[in-house]
């Protein structure tokens, strides 16, 4: 014989079941869930110029990396001359609440005079970009992240990105694009 403190555990276990299972979707709306979205801003914090000259004297290496909530990235960029002026802004590229938050970092260089014509001429520079908003996490998390497109006048120059699984934070154009091979011969077939 089941006792009624057993029935009225297994009452309870039943009608905790099937509540999760219609509020399932909205779980992240609960007190102690958490709905944690990627950052809402990003700020460029650190800009210098590190060298100028020729690429092949000064572009020597370039690199990128996260670090305390930080981004940064070494790169040479072409300018057409030593003196030229370089500015950073970034933008963002996703609505605001998603759970990955993109961006674009943009490095744009102008230049006024002729150019140098004996050499590829440009600027060695170091960007340090911080995110900031964004909801907090809770006591449960759930998928967020950020990825951040690099951009050099104008032109696609790297990818950084931060995420937690399931989400797919890969940037577009940055991997192999996926294709279907087949065998195939092109003209006529041979008179037989």
């Amino acid at each position: 014989m089941v006792s009624q403190s057993t029935q009225r555990l297994v009452a309870v276990a039943l009608l905790a079941f099937a509540v999760g299972a219609v509020v399932g979707p909205s779980v992240n709306a609960l007190p102690g869930f958490s709905d944690h979205t990627g950052p809402s801003e990003l700020r460029v914090t650190e800009f210098e110029r590190l060298d100028a000259g020729c690429a092949e004297d000064v572009a020597t290496y370039s690199s990128g990396s996260f670090d305390a909530g930080n981004y940064s990235q070494v790169d040479f960029i072409e300018t057409g001359d030593t003196d030229a002026n370089l500015s950073a802004w970034t933008e963002r590229t996703s609505p605001p609440g998603t759970d990955l938050s993109t961006f674009r970092v943009h490095v744009d260089s102008r230049h006024e005079g002729p150019t140098n014509a004996s050499c590829e001429t440009g600027v060695l520079y170091r960007i340090t970009v911080t995110p900031s908003g964004g909801s907090p996490e809770g006591l449960i998390p759930d998928a967020h992240g950020t990825r951040i497109q690099w951009m050099e006048n104008g032109e696609f120059a790297g990818c950084s990105a931060s995420y937690t699984s399931p989400l797919d934070g890969r940037c577009p154009g940055a991997t192999d694009p996926d294709r279907s091979w087949a065998n195939a011969t092109a003209g006529d077939a041979p008179a037989g």
